[in-house]
């Protein structure tokens, strides 16, 4: 079980990614601006942040930019349209991933089991 921060200023992409991880039994944490993100990652630990890179008020680089600064967590941004130059830029930035909405669920569970530790048998 993953503990994930989805930032996205869509509230039914929030709600879809709460509703299927929760069935998984991941634990999910919502923030619809980067201003909210930042709070909630000061406070919080998570597994993994999953970050829109367009959102009023505070474009991605600059949230995941704050991310940074205040703690190491694995960051996976989201985009309708990211522009080669722009997945370079935060490649280099060290996301873990760069995921296309909508988004494949298949690269969304690949994600989270890749951040998760392994099961004791």
């Amino acid at each position: 079980m993953a503990k994930v921060l989805v930032v996205d200023d869509e509230k039914s992409i929030c709600e879809e990614f709460r509703d299927i991880l929760e069935e998984e039994n991941h634990q999910v944490d919502i923030a619809f601006r980067g201003k909210e993100a930042i709070e909630k990652i000061r406070h919080n630990t998570y597994d993994l942040v999953f970050l829109d890179m367009l959102m009023p008020q505070a474009e991605g680089c600059r949230v995941l930019e704050e991310i940074k600064k205040i703690k190491s967590v694995p960051v996976a941004v989201m985009s309708g349209f990211l522009p080669p130059a722009k997945e370079r830029e935060v490649k280099a930035m060290g996301v873990v991933a760069c995921l296309s909405k909508p988004l494949d669920l298949t690269d969304v569970r690949n994600l989270l089991k890749s951040i998760e530790p392994p099961k004791n048998s």
